[in-house]
Order: structure tokens, then sequence, then C-alpha cells
């Protein structure tokens, strides 16, 4: 079966020579900060699973997101962090791009459901905030309002994970870890390895396939970054409207409900845009720019870095309900042992 080496390989311009120790250095911090944010969404989960809040269609969705990032913390740890097993390369060996068949197996594996965990949590937050928006701008149509039940909040995320799950690998399928005995040396001289080494490669006569089907990928994965600033505008214009609505109703508790659940939704998708952001640009300028060293060299830099928007976004779901919402604040209380607030505002 012919083979040819990924894009990202042969296309991509000379990194600075800055960039491996940065890199390095970065995977180092990335890899403590996911060890704080697992365990901080693991609490997160342990308050929206409460009977209190999961009946809820907006913690549903919430549930789900929390579910994503917690598998995507660890699937990053196995796939990028500096602190699990991998191979002791000799000073010659510093320029191969093989690799032992256990760092090929854990570059492509964890990769792949990565991608079928992490992408998931974007929409989920898209759909809370269109979900939200319909119902806040059509308080009495029937319909939108079923939207709002938590059994549509489950038939949400199915559908979200099976559509997902099913395109990426549609996108990772056709790659292939391949045996090598040669590989070159920071000289560009080639080099005859005694040992087999493997390379995560795909196949030469679905190149072209390949290369649409990334593009077309890559705009589904901006998406959300387009669609994010949409709702945002939206809802920022129900909630200048809902303090008219309060002070006709006397600031009743209902209003304030109405107003805090659509407050917290907002700021999720805040975070969320702020994190898609780099991530959509990147996958555009790939689409755009194939065959531009440079800049496709740009582009996987902000994607390297950017990696570590994912942690300070789900870590910060936690702190945005508690100030958002006193529900989950009360039920957290109650959780750990502490007394409930005395008002429901």
């Amino acid at each position: 079966m012919e083979t040819t080496e990924s894009p990202k390989l042969q296309e991509y311009g000379a990194l600075p020579d800055w960039f491996d120790s940065a890199e390095k250095l970065f995977n180092y911090v990335l890899a403590i900060l996911q060890f704080f944010g697992f365990f901080i969404n693991l609490i997160h989960l342990s308050i929206l699973t409460r009977k209190q809040l999961r009946g809820n269609s907006v913690y549903r969705l919430m549930i789900g997101i929390c579910s994503c990032d917690l598998l995507s913390h660890t699937l990053t740890f196995l796939a990028f962090s500096p602190f699990w097993i991998r191979e002791t390369r000799k000073k010659s060996q510093q320029c191969f791009l093989t690799m032992t068949y256990s760092d090929a197996f854990l570059l492509l594996y964890p990769v792949i459901v990565l991608d079928i965990t992490q992408r998931p949590s974007s929409w989920l937050a898209l759909a809370m905030a269109f979900y939200r928006t319909l119902s806040v701008m059509l308080p009495m149509s029937g319909r939108i309002q079923k939207m709002s039940r938590p059994k549509w909040a489950v038939f949400t995320i199915f559908v979200v994970f099976v559509v997902n799950t099913a395109w990426s690998l549609v996108v990772f399928g056709r790659h292939l870890i391949v045996e090598r005995n040669i590989d070159t040396d920071c000289n560009g001289n080639e080099a005859h390895l005694s040992q087999v080494r493997y390379l995560i490669l795909i196949q030469t006569t679905l190149e072209h396939l390949h290369n649409t089907i990334t593009y077309i990928y890559g705009i589904i994965k901006a998406l959300p970054s387009l669609i994010d600033p949409i709702l945002t505008i939206l809802l920022t214009n129900e909630l200048r409207k809902a303090v008219k609505r309060r002070l006709k109703c006397r600031k009743s508790s209902s209003c304030d409900k109405s107003e805090n659940t659509t407050k917290l939704i907002l700021f999720v998708t805040i975070s969320f845009f702020i994190l898609e952001v780099p991530n959509g640009f990147a996958h555009i300028t790939a689409g755009l720019f194939h065959g531009h060293p440079q800049i496709l060299t740009i582009s996987y830099m902000i994607q390297v870095f950017a990696e570590i928007l994912p942690v300070f976004n789900s870590s910060s779901h936690i702190f945005i309900c508690l100030v958002m919402s006193t529900q989950y604040r009360d039920t957290a209380q109650e959780l750990f042992g502490c007394c409930r607030s005395k008002k429901n505002l």
C-alpha cells in the first residue's frame, strides 16, 4: 500500500530556533495545569450531577460539557505530556521523524479520541446558548419551550457525540502507523536505522480526498468561533430587555432567575468564543493558504500554544456557576456540608 507523509510534516516551514525549548517548557506547564484542571472539573461534575441540578436542561448540557472536559484533560496528558513515559533519544536522533511504536500509538489514537471528546463541548455550549436565545426571544412558542426540557438536552448530547464521532473517524481513519528503516538526521543526510521505527502516514491514493475532508473539517471546527459572537450579541440584547422587564415585574424572583440563567449562559458562551478564536483562525488559514509553508508554520504554532486555553476555559466554569447561579451555589454548599443561602436570588 502506497503511503505519503502527513501534510504537517512536508508542508510546514522551518520553526524558529527557540520553538523546541519553548514548547518543551510549555508542555510541562500545561501538564501541571491539566492536573489541577482535572480535579476542578471533577468537583464541578460532582455538583452538577446532584438531584437539585440535573433535572434542569441547562445543567444537563453542562454535565455533557464537563464530562468532555474531563476526558480531554486525560487524553491530552496521555498524548502530549512530557511526564509520560516516552523514548529517550540520543543526540544523533534529535531530528528524527520516526519514533517507537508506543510513541506512535500514543500520538495517534489518544488524539483521535481527544478530537471526539474535545469538540462536542464547544458545540454543546453553542447549543445551550442557541436554545436560550430562542426561548427568551420566543417565550410563547410551544415548540421552542420543548427544546428547554431536560429530555431535549439528553437528545442534543447524544446527537452531538454521534455526529462528531462519525466525522472524526472519517478524518483520522486514513492515518496509518507504518514501519520505517530510514530517517533523516539534523544535517539532512539519510540515516539507515538499525531497528525498525514508525511514522504516522496517510495513503497516497487518498491524499486529495484527505486534504478535501480536512479542509471541510477545518470549516466545521471554525464554525463555533463564527457563531458565538452572534449569539453573544443576541443574549446581550435580551439581557438589556430583561432589565426593563425586571423593573415592570418589581424585581420578582422569577424575573431574577431568568436573568441570572441568561447571564450564566452568556458568560459560558463568551469563554468558549475566546477558546475557539485561535482554533478557528488556525484551521481557516490552513485551508486558505495550503502550500504556503510560512503561514502554515505560524498557524501551527498558534495551535500548539493555544492548547492552554481549554484548561483555563474548563476550569472557569465552576467559578462562573458559583457567581451566577444561586441554585448551583446552594447545591455546592449543601454537598460540602455548608449551610444553604437564606435568599434565593
